[in-house]
C-alpha cells in the first residue's frame, strides 16, 4: 500500500529561525559557486576541496531533487580525470580524483587555515602553488561509471555526449572519460593479487587505506594487528561499486557488454568465495597478505557488507543463496552490536576493544552517510520499515542538533553523545581518548537528510511504495523488527528531548 505524502510543517520543526538548520541552506553552504559541483564541507578542515567519492555519493542522494547539480559534480569529475602515471600524486590514466584543492575558492583566495592544510598536502602529494589533483582512492572510478549509469538512466544517454576541458586542456567527451575509467576498473582487476579489487599507494606518503574508511586503524585483523600496507588490500563494499560499475560500463559500451558482465560476475564470486565465513554466517572486511606474500582475511565485525545492499551484487544469483546471505547481512547489521539511537556503528560493538582509543570509523562512533546507504539498501532489498528506522534516528539526531555531523559519537549503549551544550544535560561529561572532532557541514550528510525529508514530507515526490516482495522477505522484516528498539520521529521538541537527552562529551587528544 502506498504511503501519502505529506508536507513537512516547519511550525514542527525545532530551530527553524536558525537559518543554517535549514537544508537548502546547508547545501548552497557546499555547493560551488564556480560550478565543480560540491566542496566536501564547508567546516575548516575539508572546505573548498572537491572529494571524487564525497561528491559522488552526494549526486547518487540528489538525481531526482537537484539534477542540475549532479550534471555539474559529473562533469567536474570527469574534467579532473587522470590522464599520466605519475606516483607522487597517484594519477593513472582513467582514474578519478580522490581530492582536489586550489589557492583561489571561488574566486577568492583561501583563507589561512585552508592554506596551511593545502601547503601541507601539496608538499606530500606533489601540488604546483596553486594546485592540488590527488589520486589516492579505489573506489572514486567505480562509483563514478555507477553513478553515471544511474544518472543517465533517468535523464537520458545524450548526456554521454556532453564536451569537457580535461586539466591539459584538450576537448573530450563524458562517454570518453567512462571508457577511460572502465579501462581502468577492467585493468585492475584482471591484475589484482587476489582477484578482488585492491588498493595500495604508491607514493609512502599517500593515504595508506584508500578507500571511504580511510583511518589508519581501521583495517585491524581480530588479534588486533592492522593489516599491511606494503601489500595489496581489498575492501568488501568496493567490490559492490565495482560490480555496478561494471554493469553500468557495459551499457556504455554494447560491444564490450558481455566481456564486462562476465567480468562483474567473476568478481561477485569470488568475492563470495572469498569473504563468506559460513560458520560465522556473516561475510568479512576485506584481504590483506601477509609479509610472507599469504592472503589474509581480514574478519572484524564491520558495517561494511551492509554497503552491498544497496547495489545488485546480489541479484541475479541462486535464490537460496541470494537469501542466505541477505538474511546473514541484515540480522548482523540490526543487531544490538550495531544498532545505535543514531544509526549503525561503523565496527562492531564487541571490536570496540582493537582500538585503543575511539577512533573516528570505529565501534562507538556512526556515520549519516553510512547509516543511509544501509537504509537504501534496505528499502532496494524490500524491507521498508527497517530503512525507515534508521532514516528515523538520522532524522532525530537532524532536527536534535541542527547540524549535519560528518560523524556522531555514541557510547557503549547506543545513546548519542554530543559536544554542544544544552539545558537538558544528564550526568558529567564523557572523556573520550579520541583524535577526531567532527566536521560541522559535511556534505554528504546534507544530502542524505534532504534525500530522506524528500521522501518523506515532499508531495512533488512519488509516494513511497512497498515493492513486491518475496514471503521470506515479510518475514524477515517482521522478525528483525520484533528484536529492535522501535524509534519514533520525534517532531515535537519537547518529545525529541526526552528521547535525545544531551549527553555531552570531551576529547582526549591522542596523538
Amino acid at each position: 500500500m502506498a504511503l501519502k505524502p505529506t508536507k513537512l510543517s516547519m511550525k514542527s520543526v525545532p530551530g527553524q529561525k536558525e537559518m543554517h538548520f535549514l537544508p537548502i541552506v546547508a547545501l548552497r553552504s557546499v555547493t560551488s559557486k564556480s560550478g565543480m559541483g560540491v566542496y566536501a564541507s564547508s567546516d575548516w578542515l575539508f572546505k573548498g576541496a572537491v572529494f571524487g567519492r564525497d561528491s559522488l555519493e552526494v549526486a547518487e542522494d540528489l538525481i531526482k531533487s537537484r539534477p542540475g547539480l549532479v550534471r555539474k559534480i559529473l562533469l567536474t569529475l570527469a574534467s579532473l580525470q587522470g590522464l599520466k602515471t605519475n606516483h607522487l600524486n597517484e594519477e593513472e590514466p582513467g582514474k578519478i580524483i580522490h581530492e582536489y584543492r586550489t589557492t583561489i575558492l571561488d574566486g577568492k583566495p583561501i583563507d589561512d587555515t585552508s592554506q596551511d592544510i593545502f601547503d601541507t598536502l601539496s608538499e606530500k602529494w606533489g601540488g604546483t602553488d596553486k594546485e592540488l589533483a590527488y589520486y589516492g582512492s579505489i573506489d572514486s572510478t567505480p562509483q563514478f561509471l555507477r553513478t553515471l549509469g544511474m544518472y543517465c538512466k533517468d535523464k537520458g544517454e545524450s548526456f554521454l555526449k556532453t564536451k569537457i576541458k580535461k586539466r591539459d586542456g584538450h576537448m573530450s567527451t563524458v562517454l570518453e572519460s567512462a571508457e577511460l575509467a572502465t579501462d581502468w576498473l577492467v585493468e585492475k582487476i584482471k591484475t589484482s593479487h587476489s582477484g578482488l579489487l585492491e588498493y595500495e599507494r604508491v607514493n609512502p606518503q599517500g593515504i595508506e587505506n584508500q578507500v571511504w574508511k580511510d583511518s589508519k586503524e581501521f583495517y585491524v585483523h581480530e588479534s588486533g594487528e592492522l593489516a599491511n600496507h606494503n601489500a595489496p588490500i581489498s575492501s568488501i563494499e568496493v567490490q559492490g561499486l565495482a560490480y555496478d560499475g561494471l554493469l553500468s560500463a557495459a551499457e556504455f559500451f554494447p560491444d564490450r557488454a558481455e566481456t564486462l558482465r562476465s567480468l562483474a560476475e567473476n568478481l561477485r564470486d569470488k568475492t563470495i568465495e572469498l569473504l563468506w565465513l559460513p560458520d560465522r554466517k556473516a561475510f568479512g572486511l576485506g584481504t590483506d597478505f601477509d609479509q610472507a606474500g599469504n592472503l589474509r582475511i581480514i574478519k572484524t565485525e564491520t558495517a561494511n557488507p551492509a554497503a552491498l545492499l544497496d547495489t545488485k551484487f546480489f541479484d541475479k544469483i541462486e535464490p537460496e543463496k541470494r537469501q542466505q546471505y541477505l538474511t546473514a547481512i541484515i540480522k548482523n547489521i540490526m543487531s544490538p552490536h550495531f544498532l545505535t539511537d543514531a544509526g549503525i556503528r561503523s565496527r562492531a560493538l564487541p571490536a570496540g576493544h582493537l582500538i585503543p582509543y575511539w577512533d573516528y570509523h570505529g565501534s562507538f562512533v556512526t556515520w549519516p552517510k553510512e547509516t543511509y546507504d544501509i537504509a537504501k539498501g534496505l528499502r532496494r532489498q524490500g524491507l521498508p520499515l527497517l530503512a525507515n528506522q534508521l532514516e528515523n534516528r538520522l532524522l532525530n539526531v537532524y532536527f536534535k542538533n541542527r547540524s549535519y555531523p560528518e560523524f556522531i559519537y555514541v557510547d557503549g549503549h547506543g545513546r548519542v553523545l554530543s559536544a554542544s551544550k544544552g539545558s537538558n544535560t544528564h550526568g558529567n561529561f564523557t572523556f573520550i581518548d579520541g583524535i577526531n572532532t567532527p566536521e560541522r557541514i559535511q556534505a554528504w550528510t546534507v544530502s542524505a537528510i534532504i534525500a530522506i525529508l524528500n521522501s518523506r514530507f515532499n508531495y512533488k515526490t512519488l509516494a513511497l511504495k512497498t515493492p513486491t516482495r518475496e514471503g521470506w522477505v515479510k518475514s524477515l522484516e517482521r522478525e528483525v523488527l520484533n528484536t529492535i528498539p522501535k524509534v519514533r520521529l520525534y517532531l515535537n521538541p519537547f518529545s525529541l528531548a526526552v528521547r535525545y537527552p544531551t549527553y555531552q562529551y570531551k576529547i582526549n587528544k591522542q596523538v
